[in-house]
């Protein structure tokens, strides 16, 4: 990933965690998503002028956003903001004093398909609820998760604005209603296109939501029709797709394997803590066949073992991995195309539209 220095630049954006570890194994997930990015140092319409860094999404999605930048006693991660669709949130509320950043986003886990990551190579430390995290290095062995960040070339002085951008390039008022719709197809309604234009099925679609809801049934956009939004989308993820539970008391990493669209792709790393289920594929189940990776680490970052034997969940279905967070298309010559090879179990779920797979 090339640094930021222009308005404008395309991106892939992932998320990486690497664990030190004794046996080789693979680590971490990287989902590319075809974003961009964009770094402005002007204010929005809608903001008073006061000096800030500021994070805006311009997408279609939910994200879930963090920001890594040095001070006089080191380095600093801090997170989450939540940024709704066609919103902006401070990051940091004082004048721009670096003439670098480090920016990060991902797609929070109510909506549909694959989660989309907007990430670089500079990697910081982050954990699962609000954090402020001293220091970059170790994350791990200090009990953190780990992503890589975005850099971003920003200029002294009183502002600096970071947007989230898809393809689409949607302004920010047609990513609110690109990102209502999306969240509306996400909670089952028949919502076939995400273009963010309020025509009259998509206004009709929100106050049908809004009467079932005991909101304001007046079909405009606003903070509560999204929290609902979200509230019924994450309960619907939960009642389908693939989900991998841990019942050690170790944290637990996993990958996943599926056939789409008559290709394979493996896809991780799921973290999944003690006593913990978390999805590995959302939605409804199409396919009665998946597979399964999975390994336990100790509080050191090395694998876990049990009665003498590492404590990995596998089998002889090989498809292609690597150390840091990855989506790969594709499970053969794994080697010549820079992944690692990795065994995995079958899982076989009888057609059934939800499936749970312990590890224990």
């Amino acid at each position: 990933m090339s640094d930021i220095h222009d308005r404008q630049i395309g991106s892939s954006f992932s998320r990486a965690a690497v664990l030190s570890r004794s046996t080789p194994s693979p680590r971490a997930v990287r989902l590319f998503f075809g974003l961009l990015l964009v770094s402005a140092a002007l204010l929005f319409s809608t903001w008073d002028a006061r000096a800030d860094y500021k994070l805006c999404n311009a997408t279609s999605y939910v994200l879930d956003s963090a920001i890594g930048y040095e001070t006089e006693t080191g380095w600093e991660s801090q997170g989450w903001f939540r940024l709704l669709p066609g919103s902006c949130e401070v990051a940091l509320p004082d004048k721009i004093t670096q003439d670098t950043y480090y920016v990060f986003a991902r797609s929070i886990e109510a909506h549909e398909g694959g989660t989309k990551y907007f990430d670089g190579s500079d990697r910081f430390c982050t954990t699962m609820g609000d954090f402020l995290i001293s220091g970059r290095a170790d994350c791990a062995t200090r009990g953190f998760d780990s992503y890589d960040f975005t850099r971003v070339e920003t200029r002294k002085g009183d502002d600096w604005t970071t947007t989230f951008s898809e393809p689409a390039n949607f302004t920010l008022k047609r990513a609110e209603i690109a990102g209502t719709q999306r969240l509306l197809r996400d909670t089952g309604a028949a919502i076939t296109r995400i273009d963010g234009i309020s025509g009259r099925r998509t206004t009709a679609a929100i106050t049908t939501f809004q009467q079932s809801a005991n909101l304001r049934a007046d079909g405009d956009i606003n903070t509560a029709l999204f929290n609902g939004l979200i509230d019924k989308a994450e309960k619907r993820q939960a009642k389908s797709g693939l989900s991998f539970c841990n019942t050690t008391d170790f944290l637990v990493w996993g990958a996943v394997g599926y056939e789409s669209g008559g290709k394979f792709i493996s896809s991780g790393w799921i973290r999944i803590e003690p006593q913990r289920c978390e999805k590995a594929i959302k939605g409804d189940l199409t396919q009665r066949y998946y597979y399964a990776y999975a390994e336990a680490v100790d509080a050191v970052g090395l694998v876990a073992r049990r009665r003498g034997q590492d404590l990995i969940w596998s089998g002889n279905h090989s498809f292609c991995t690597k150390g840091t967070r990855f989506e790969i298309e594709g499970r053969d010559n794994c080697a010549e195309r820079g992944f690692d090879e990795t065994g995995f179990k079958r899982v076989d779920t009888g057609e059934a539209l939800v499936w749970t797979e312990t590890m224990q």
